[in-house]
């Protein structure tokens, strides 16, 4: 039992080391997943903190000289109006000369912003940025113009900022991998550069109040319909023009960014499952050596084993051959005694009462005399008889023996006595166990219990022998024999194993059979019981203290 213990603990603490390996490299895996992970995206975090603030840089430089060369081109007293609209030609881009006339006919923020441009002589007022009626975005630079050194109106230059961000190389050809670009934005959110890429569609929300920096922010972008949800990487810098805020964003795909540590993890875990499976074939083959090489063992023990039994039977046959014929005559020699000293009772009562007789004790003395020697001699050959039966006995040689053979042994000879209609079921345990008592007893035991079990079933049934450890106790083995027979009366139980006392109808039992079952189970220190209904059948129960043969 301990043994059984002993090995099923060790195949549940394999499993449990096993189990227990497999979790910690999952979690190692998982550990150095994180890690790995975590060092690509900062160092691609860094990477674009550094384009985002390299692509304000250029765009800021672009912006200042912008205003630069409006500065240097309408610097000074201007001759006439035909000398200013030549050097807007100079500038190459959208402009228009406002005279102070002219002034209060403009747009509000025009107004305002030639007001501006008036207290700051010289200089170039750059800003505000307007949507243009076509759709783009327009950032203005306004500067006064004096001739003769008198206020006359004002020069206002609109560039468009589509096309500044295409004339940035920083910007419009930006390259970046997993489908990267650059796009401007104002602080409401609204991209203005470039207006008419396909990246205006993408809406994301980042607070930009807190400085610059780089996150991994949701974005939307509308499909069919729906808003699509994506992962983004975003870099951002914050330049001022005037009283204008821009936004440079810098954005990257997140999925895709993560998907090559990602494809490497699952090569990884493959050949992590591959070199799994691998080690547990390898530790397959060896347990499965293993438990051949214990089967070759447990086989060449069991060779080793009958072939003790084999010698022991044959020195125990001798033995079996003194103890039937010892235990014959001491039946025989008991039952005679007995029937003899029953059959002088009443010869020794009759002599009695003629003795007691006058009449008859006169006329018959001598014969009276004779008849009571001759009882008297008969009586004493019974005592003598009886004497015999007890001391006569074979020595008793108690030995430890193979239990579960000799059962088997007997089973074999059993199966040779039972008739056709009586069907024989056994259930014989494989383990050998070892008893402490006369060799050949357990024999002569199942052969008596069988065959009253046998004479009980005349009609037929069903005759079942069961031999091995018992389920209340390790240290107990326990013999059943079971019949379907006719069974045995309540209320004559508890008397079947008394001499003499048999179920079984005159001339066919001499009732000791029971008798001799119960003494040689006494010998082995053990203890028999029976269980019986009328008409369903009996049950013998033998409990053995097994020997520990090691």
């Amino acid at each position: 039992m301990r043994k059984n213990f002993y090995i099923k603990w060790e195949k549940k603490k394999n499993s449990i080391i096993v189990t227990a390996g497999i979790l910690l490299l999952i979690m190692i895996a998982v550990f150095c997943f994180q890690i790995v992970k975590k060092a690509i995206i900062e160092s691609e975090q860094e990477r674009l903190e550094s384009l985002a603030k390299v692509n304000a840089q250029s765009l800021e430089a672009s912006i200042e000289a912008k205003a630069d060369m409006i500065e240097v081109a309408f610097s000074g007293n201007m001759d006439d109006e035909m000398e200013i609209q030549q050097e807007m030609i100079k500038v190459e881009e959208k402009g228009e000369y406002i005279p102070l006339e002219k002034l209060q006919e403009q747009q509000e923020w025009q107004e305002q912003i030639c007001n501006k441009a008036s207290k700051r002589a010289g200089e170039v007022v750059v800003g505000p940025i307007r949507k243009s009626a076509q759709g783009y975005y327009s950032l203005f630079m306004t500067k006064a113009i004096y001739m003769n050194e008198k206020l006359t109106g004002y020069v206002q230059i609109e560039y468009n900022l589509d096309e500044l961000y295409e004339q940035e190389p920083a910007l419009s050809s930006l390259q970046l991998a997993n489908e990267g670009y650059c796009v401007v934005k104002n602080v409401d959110g609204i991209t203005i550069m470039p207006s008419n890429g396909n990246q205006v569609r993408e809406e994301f929300r980042i607070n930009t109040e807190e400085g610059n920096g780089c996150v991994i922010a949701r974005s939307y972008v509308a499909e069919m319909g729906t808003l699509k949800e994506t992962k983004r990487m975003v870099a951002y810098e914050t330049i001022t023009v005037e009283e204008e805020k821009l936004v440079i964003y810098i954005v990257n795909d997140y999925d895709q960014m993560i998907q090559p540590i990602e494809r490497i993890a699952l090569y990884f875990c493959v050949l992590g499952i591959v070199i799994l499976l691998w080690l547990g074939y390898f530790v397959y083959k060896i347990t499965a050596q293993k438990k051949e090489e214990a089967q070759l063992l447990r086989e060449l023990e069991h060779e080793k084993e009958l072939n003790r039994a084999n010698d022991a039977l044959k020195k125990q046959e001798n033995l079996m051959e003194k103890y039937n014929h010892s235990k014959t005559m001491e039946v025989l020699t008991g039952a005679i005694a007995h029937e003899f000293n029953n059959l002088m009772t009443p010869i020794m009562l009759y002599a009695d009462l003629m003795e007691e007789n006058e009449i008859v004790s006169n006329q018959m003395e001598e014969e009276i005399r004779e008849l009571k020697s001759t009882a008297q001699r008969c009586e004493e050959l019974a005592h003598q008889l009886l004497s015999y039966s007890r001391q006569g006995r074979a020595e008793k040689v108690l030995t430890e023996y193979n239990a579960t053979f000799a059962i088997r042994e007997a089973v074999n000879i059993i199966q040779k006595l039972v008739p056709s209609n009586v069907q024989l079921k056994t259930n014989i345990c494989k383990t050998s166990y070892y008893l402490k008592g006369q060799v050949g007893s357990l024999n002569q035991i199942l052969l008596n219990l069988t065959t009253n079990a046998i004479h009980a079933m005349k009609e037929g049934g069903i005759l079942m022998i069961q031999f091995g450890l018992s389920t209340e106790d390790n240290n107990v083995v326990r013999l059943i024999v079971e019949d379907t027979g006719t069974g045995i009366p309540y209320e004559i139980q508890r008397n079947v194993f008394h001499p003499f006392f048999s179920t079984k109808p005159a001339g066919e039992g001499t009732g000791i059979g029971l008798t001799v079952v119960n003494r040689l189970t006494q010998e082995h220190g053990g203890s028999i019981r029976a269980k019986s209904e009328e008409g369903k059948g009996t049950r013998f129960i033998l409990d053995f203290p097994r020997v520990n043969n090691s």
